[in-house]
């Protein structure tokens, strides 16, 4: 198993040597670690995690191929709608989902560009079950149904049945979807802001 641990390491400014001390080993078992030579086990994950002050999942390195690709498009009404061309995020993005899933907030007419969405944005959700999803309601959601059918908006009614989304623009109607399969909170949003033009002197 690859993982990041090199990559922490000299962000820290240590070298194996230096690093091996505080894990109690030598250096030549760090290098090993950090080569994927050696398994690296859940207690030595923990303890490496802590020397270098990261998360444990920060260590795992995921391979390129599995950067998350945006799953699709939220449009008028909190219709979801699958992308042409999906949209690539880097894994230390979805370090707050346990089952990430990447959405983009298309042109929605109605929404105020300075509102909590705008045209652009990205969300990361973390995918649960309808029943670890309780906790949601009043939150930003994306929702599945059991035909593949998506739906975005703020949570207002979970049951096992049906589930209640309000979209994000005004006058919207809410957005039923039966029987969900699962429930995907929001937990992060990535936004990129126009730049700033460089005021030339003498003008």
């Amino acid at each position: 198993m690859r993982t990041r641990i090199r990559h922490f390491r000299k962000q820290r400014g240590l070298t194996q040597t230096e690093l091996g001390l505080r894990l109690g080993t030598t250096a030549a078992t760090v290098s090993r670690l950090e080569t994927a030579d050696m398994t690296v086990s859940t207690g030595w994950l923990e303890r490496i995690a802590g020397e270098l002050d990261v998360g444990v999942r920060d260590l795992l390195e995921a391979p390129a191929e599995s950067s998350f690709a945006v799953t699709g498009e939220v449009r008028r009404g909190g219709n979801v709608v699958a992308l042409p061309e999906p949209v690539s995020l880097p894994p230390p993005f979805l370090s707050l989902a346990h089952e990430p899933m990447v959405f983009r907030i298309g042109d929605m007419p109605g929404v105020c560009s300075g509102g909590a969405h705008a045209a652009g944005d990205v969300l990361v959700a973390d995918r649960m079950t309808v029943a670890e999803a309780e906790g949601a309601l009043g939150r930003d959601c994306f929702a599945g149904g059991p035909e593949g059918d998506l739906a975005f908006g703020r949570l207002a009614l979970l049951c096992a049945d049906r589930c209640l989304l309000m979209p994000p623009e005004s006058g919207a109607p809410p957005r039923e979807v039966l029987s969900p399969s699962w429930i995907a909170p929001v937990v992060a949003l990535f936004r990129n802001y126009p730049a700033v033009r460089k005021m030339r002197p003498g003008r």
